[in-house]
């Protein structure tokens, strides 16, 4: 099968999807198409193209010297129209009508506006980042959707392919590619081990080649795959490999580390203004929209860092310990990220989702809502207070386990927006309700939750038992079908050592043969994935 899809990968047209970290890893990979094919570059985020900084003269500057500049397309001329012509905008509503005939099959526009940490601002509590007028949202909108459609008719590309779902620019390349029938392949999380496998529809749905795999595995599975659910259950800990020494898995913060990190944050923030001022940049006012406004930015990291030690401390007044209880559990998000403002932006307040689940629990029942660790700090302590107020709801110590498995095993069922604790689950035989789409909604066990609505008759049917049943072979199917399509590989390894080559410019013999090996994986994994595109045509 891989060779076919080798040949097919030659002569070609690439469009690369390029954005902040995830571009050192398209340089390398640019660099091993570009000895067979022609591949075009796409910087789909204004701010790593207007003016030159630290961090971006590693990326789209980096990428202006060592590649065709031809081959190279940024946003910053529409987004020198959007500062030219936002002090009087003119919606042009003949053109929006007609996106939305063309350009909606995966979303509706305001979901679409919404998939982006700069526009989304009435959702999440990332002050930092200066809100937008609903004008300026649909002019940009425009400007994005004029800026793709023209990109994508010039360089013509037999595909494209990318690495992350997140922003506004892909959203609209993926309704374009749709309506075009155009392939545009992505990674999505399997949340098993480190396997990812392919997404044509930047993940907000499952795609349909999945499901079918999956349905036909479901009754042909070898043993290899039931023994991977039982030692998975067998384990002490579950925590994925990927996490491990990430924030995701950190479990305290000291006053030493508390102090570090403000001055971090503080050399960051003065080696940032000093290098803009040595390059004479004319950077844009501080609230211009789709711009981190540095001085919140950096007062902004101050007080996360000081909630976060508050929050570790025995002086928290918000966590409380659990207790031999029958309860749902419910680990939060980290908000604003893809996983939910791209997969389910119905569900991006998660106060009001804690509290939708709150009236639909049995009356002997608990909520225990868990913060996610890498958000320890990012959210305003308001929102605890508010969640507090539920009394049948219980902010629960995050790191009195400092695994997930625990906390999944001593519940009554487990649930999730997208998160893989609802993957966790299944594998460990517990009820999930999942309120949004991921991968793992093709396991029967794993129920999903079209509205608020359908809580209390699914929580009914878990209090009576009606959904525990033995889901060894369905978690079975799972693994065999992820194995089949998809590849165990390290996108974060991959964009570490990408960006540590090019930055400075020495790597040792074995991170060498790691990189070389990663990008091999990688286009691997894009021929893997045209192959599987072009037969569930």
């Amino acid at each position: 099968m891989l060779n076919n899809t080798i040949s097919k990968l030659k002569n070609k047209k690439i469009l690369l999807v390029c954005k902040e970290r995830t571009s050192f890893t398209m340089y390398f990979l640019g660099k091993e198409l570009e000895k067979n094919n022609i591949v075009h570059y796409f910087f789909n985020h204004h701010a790593d193209v207007f003016e030159k900084n630290n961090f971006n003269e590693g990326t789209f500057f980096y990428f202006k010297k060592k590649i065709n500049n031809e081959n190279i397309h940024d946003v910053k001329d529409i987004y020198v129209n959007f500062l030219k012509n936002r002090k009087n905008i003119n919606i042009n509503f003949r053109r929006l009508e007609e996106i939305k005939k063309k350009y909606t099959f995966f979303n509706g526009l305001n979901k679409q506006i919404l998939s982006s940490q700069f526009i989304s601002t009435p959702y999440h509590d990332l002050n930092f980042f200066p809100p937008t007028t609903y004008e300026e949202n649909l002019y940009w909108l425009i400007l994005n959707y004029d800026k793709a459609e023209h990109l994508v008719e010039k360089i013509k590309p037999d595909f494209i392919f990318d690495t992350e779902t997140g922003e506004i620019q892909r959203t609209i390349i993926n309704e374009i590619a749709h309506f075009n029938k155009l392939p545009y392949i992505n990674l999505e999380d399997s949340r098993f081990k480190n396997f990812i496998v392919p997404s044509f529809t930047l993940g907000v749905k499952v795609d349909k080649y999945f499901s079918d795999a999956y349905n036909k595995n479901r009754n042909d599975i070898d043993n290899k795959y039931l023994s991977e659910v039982e030692n998975y259950r067998n384990q002490s800990k579950i925590m994925p490999d990927i996490y491990i020494g990430q924030r995701a898995s950190s479990y305290d913060f000291s006053l030493w580390e508390t102090i570090k990190f403000i001055l971090f944050k503080t050399y960051k923030f003065i080696r940032y203004r000093l290098y803009a001022i040595k390059e004479n940049n004319k950077e844009v006012p501080f609230n211009t929209p789709f711009n981190q406004h540095p001085i919140k930015k950096i007062f902004w990291n101050y007080f996360l860092a000081i909630r976060k030690f508050y929050l570790y401390s025995k002086l928290n007044k918000y966590f409380e310990i659990p207790k031999d209880e029958k309860y749902v559990y419910y680990p939060l998000h980290y908000i604003p990220e893809s996983s939910t403002y791209i997969k389910a932006p119905m569900y991006m307040n998660e106060i009001s989702t804690i509290q939708a689940i709150s009236k639909s629990i049995p009356i002997n029942w608990k909520l225990y809502v868990k913060e996610h660790q890498s958000m320890i700090g990012e959210r305003p302590l308001k929102f605890y207070k508010e969640v507090k107020k539920l009394h049948n709801v219980k902010i629960v110590k995050s790191n009195f386990y400092k695994d997930p498995k625990p906390w999944i095993e001593k519940s009554v069922c487990v649930i999730t927006i997208t998160g893989t604790a609802g993957f966790e689950a299944a594998m460990l035989n517990k009820p999930v309700i999942a309120l949004g789409e991921v991968f793992y909604n093709v396991i029967p066990g794993v129920k999903i939750a079209n509205s608020f609505n359908d809580l209390e008759m699914l929580f009914k049917q878990i209090e009576t038992d009606n959904l525990q049943t033995d889901n060894t072979i369905d978690c079975a199917a799972y693994i065999k079908t992820i194995n089949e399509v998809g590849l165990p590989f390290s996108p974060r390894r991959l964009k570490e050592l990408s960006q540590k080559k090019i930055n400075l410019k020495n790597l040792d013999t074995d991170e060498e043969k790691q990189l070389e090996n990663l990008v091999n994986q990688i286009k691997i994994f894009y021929e893997k994935s045209i192959n599987i595109y072009e037969n569930s045509k």
